[in-house]
């Protein structure tokens, strides 16, 4: 009787089993014809992997981090670790530590070496250095980023643009240029043969600007000094770099990319009252006696008013073009509030009667202590989001 309870059990158990496996259910491990189909632990290296991609892909870049460094501190295989590195430094960018990006990327490099990297790898790792300040680093990176050979325009536009832009920062105002050219002259010769069509012009306004930018510097390194020879010798030379960067701001504009536009504006403004006020406060000769000091003044000050004018007009333009396209950014803010110092200046004049004005050019340095960044106007059109630039990085 035992036995036919048993066998009934046996019957009821196997057609269970056998229902079970032909509506799709999983069969047990001793039934399958090996040990495959029995789940990976949670801690597994390959599901680890994907646990930490899946919340990067989501946009939980802090669980990402804490996965992908759960995952690198185990014992893993090559090709798990070679996609854990660039993972575990792209949630890092995220979450906007650049610092530890860089380290998540140096890590990539020495365990597999510079010739197994893709360009993107020296990419992104530039744009990381470049935001934590480390120029030479930044500048060799996007360097062997272009030495990787040829990729779409549109990249190679970017990694000259940020080279030259990190040689910049260096004072290599030749080598830096040299690069901003090669960018400029990229996109011109793929827009004539219609090769490759630009998602964005980002990068074409970048590379025009920080050539602004370079003559702009330039500019300013010229003091006018005493002596009538050195003075009108240094007036011609400041007057050429003047005109030089004016050039170089209009072309940024014509890229028509709204942050370089405002950006280019407020630095074309801010060039002219720049120049007046060098010029305002160049020496005075030294025989003129007090009241003919005070003449010399009032005759100066009438004899540049049109730099004003022309300062107080390019402001205009830059807040008529931000009104008609409807944005606004720290460039635009910082454009209205010189057309309001300038007007308090002009409406002071009768003020300062015999004496010369009050500085009235911005301060467009930013020291790379104490940086000002904010975003810029539309961060879909940039490539890399982690690249913000600083506020007038003059």
């Amino acid at each position: 009787m035992r036995n036919k309870r048993l066998a009934a059990v046996m019957l009821v158990w196997f057609g269970a089993t056998g229902c079970t496996a032909r509506s799709g259910a999983t069969v047990s491990p001793s039934a399958a014809p090996g040990a495959s189909a029995t789940p990976a632990p949670a801690t597994a290296p390959q599901t680890l992997l994907e646990r930490a991609q899946l919340a990067l892909d989501e946009g939980n870049a802090a669980r990402a981090v804490a996965l992908y460094g759960r995952l690198l501190t185990g014992e893993l295989d090559d090709p798990t670790r070679r996609a854990a590195y660039p993972g575990l430094a792209r949630a890092h960018e995220e979450l906007g530590n650049c610092r530890a990006a860089v380290r998540a990327y140096d890590g990539y490099l020495e365990r597999f070496g510079a010739e197994t990297a893709s360009r993107d790898v020296f990419a992104r790792r530039g744009a990381c250095e470049a935001e934590i300040g480390a120029w030479e680093r930044s500048a060799a990176s996007y360097a062997a980023a272009l030495e990787l050979g040829s990729a779409p325009a549109i990249d190679t536009v970017e990694w000259l643009a940020r080279q030259g832009y990190a040689l910049f920062h260096l004072d290599r105002f030749d080598d830096a240029d040299a690069l901003l050219v090669a960018a400029d002259e990229l996109h011109e010769r793929v827009v004539a043969e219609a090769s490759e069509r630009f998602a964005t012009f980002y990068f074409v306004g970048m590379a025009r600007f920080y050539r602004a930018a370079i003559a702009h510097r330039r500019f300013r390194q010229i003091s006018i000094r005493a002596g009538r020879e050195e003075m009108e010798a240094d007036y011609e030379a400041k007057l050429e770099l003047l005109l030089a960067a004016q050039d170089r701001y209009k072309a940024v504009i014509k890229v028509k990319h709204v942050f370089w536009v405002s950006a280019a504006g407020y630095q074309w403004g801010a060039l002219f009252t720049e120049f007046y006020d060098a010029l305002m406060y160049a020496p005075v000769p030294e025989w003129l006696d007090a009241e003919e000091r005070k003449i010399y003044f009032e005759e100066l000050k009438t004899q540049i008013r049109p730099i004003l004018n022309d300062a107080i007009w390019v402001f205009e333009k830059n807040l008529e073009a931000a009104r008609k396209l409807g944005y606004d950014n720290r460039f635009v803010e910082e454009t209205r509030a010189e057309l309001d110092a300038l007007q308090r200046v002009l409406s002071a004049r009768n003020d300062l009667l015999g004496q010369p004005h009050p500085p009235i050019a911005p301060d467009a340095r930013v020291t790379q202590d104490s940086p000002e960044y904010f975003p810029a106007a539309d961060p879909a059109d940039i490539e890399h989001r982690l690249f913000v630039p600083a506020f007038t990085p003059l």
